[in-house]
């Protein structure tokens, strides 16, 4: 077992808290919170690399990616992200990113390794797994992920070991796999978790239990101005079909990010949510979210793992009311469908007068250009989607 507390305690280094998840447990409001935060938590000697967030997430990615027996790049973004941190004159620094739950050993050795004579500390945070199974299907619908409500519900609770959506969820929710994993590396005192609150809590206890953690008094930082707000029921489905359509046209991550998740989930679908309503989940849904929870919090307390609030807040709260997807029609995602393609040619018109006025043209305007590219990928869902609604109805 490896341990950085000997060599911290006999250098300057910086304690480093690897804030590694698990996604959908308030990560998106803490980050936003120090991005915005950053120099407050300077002045109590916290260190934010930055400013942004963007370098977390390409150090995470380089970590995600490395191969056993391989070492991090000299010059590579967990390099740069260390030099940052090895200049740091404060007590501490942090690093935030929800891929990093999924590290393999081999993984977190090289990343623990290269910290040193840091003192390396892990946060986790986590959310009541009935909470975390809604919020993490609707999270991957937003990133490409193609798998319906019925086929992911299908999969957990029948144990699917051969479901791709069941394997997606517990790799990054199966906690005291999570935290075994890093107790290969580093002792139980090391590791810090985080409950999430329930529901109808001071929304500023997670944040408050968070700088605990961290050492700092975080009473006085500016609220976040970005949040990871989940969507409403329709436009969820909407864009897990949207997913289907785009993964068999082989749009590219990037041109998906910017075309489905952030033009139509983000700035058209994001704003409809409380209009549409939450998901509510079946009776055997609820039932094996009971199931399991007790199991996964007698086994995260026998690894004797500090925890900051209550690990009894990880057993699911009240029944979680609201409507179920399958019960979307295909009435319901044609009107949505229609009012995004709207939407989203009204906003594009709105940018290219005023461009116009500026006295600009489009970058990368043409039909080979980055502009033409979108708008004919653009096309090509819009159509096939309003299509295959189309024939759905014509069979009813």
């Amino acid at each position: 077992m490896t341990s950085t507390h000997d060599a911290a305690a006999m250098s300057s280094a910086p304690t480093v808290y690897l804030h590694i998840g698990t996604p959908k447990s308030g990560t998106t409001y803490l980050q936003s919170r120090l991005v915005r935060n950053r120099e407050r938590a300077a002045a109590q000697g916290l260190l934010w690399p930055g400013p942004g967030w963007g370098k977390h997430v390409q150090a995470a990615r380089e970590l995600v990616q490395l191969r056993q027996g391989r070492e991090p790049a000299a010059a590579g973004a967990w390099a740069g992200l260390l030099e940052e941190i090895k200049a740091w004159d404060g007590h501490a620094a942090l690093v935030s990113m929800e891929w990093l739950v999924r590290l393999k050993p081999h993984q977190i050795r090289a990343a623990v390794e290269s910290l040193q004579p840091c003192r390396v500390e892990v946060v986790v945070t986590v959310r009541d797994l009935l909470r975390s199974v809604v919020a993490q299907w609707q999270e991957m619908t937003k990133n490409y992920r193609p798998w319906s409500w019925d086929q992911f519900v299908t999969e957990m609770l029948a144990e699917d070991p051969e479901g791709q959506a069941r394997r997606t969820f517990w790799e990054q929710h199966e906690v005291p796999q999570i935290l075994g994993r890093w107790l290969e590396v580093l002792p139980a005192e090391q590791l810090h978790l985080v409950t999430v609150p329930p529901s109808g809590a001071d929304p500023e206890l997670l944040w408050h239990r968070f700088c605990e953690v961290l050492g700092i008094d975080g009473s006085d930082f500016a609220p976040p101005t970005r949040d990871n707000a989940s969507l409403g029921v329709v436009s969820t489905v909407l864009m897990q079909r949207l997913n289907v359509d785009a993964e068999s046209f082989g749009l590219s991550d990037r041109t998906y990010k910017q075309l489905i998740h952030n033009a139509v989930g983000r700035d058209v679908l994001a704003s409809r949510r409380k209009a549409e309503g939450p998901i509510g989940v079946r009776p055997e849904v609820d039932a094996w979210a009971r199931e399991q929870a007790p199991r996964m919090v007698e086994e995260i307390r026998a690894l004797g793992v500090p925890v900051v609030g209550d690990l009894d807040e990880l057993l699911p709260g009240e029944p979680l009311t609201g409507r179920d997807p399958s019960t979307v029609t295909d009435s319901e995602l044609l009107a949505l469908c229609t009012q995004v393609v709207v939407e989203l040619g009204a906003s594009q018109h709105e940018l290219i007068l005023e461009l116009r006025d500026q006295g600009e043209r489009p970058r990368s305007d043409g039909p080979d250009g980055l502009q033409g590219r979108l708008h004919e990928a653009l096309g090509r869902i819009r159509d096939a989607g309003l299509q295959r609604v189309q024939r759905r109805l014509g069979r009813s």
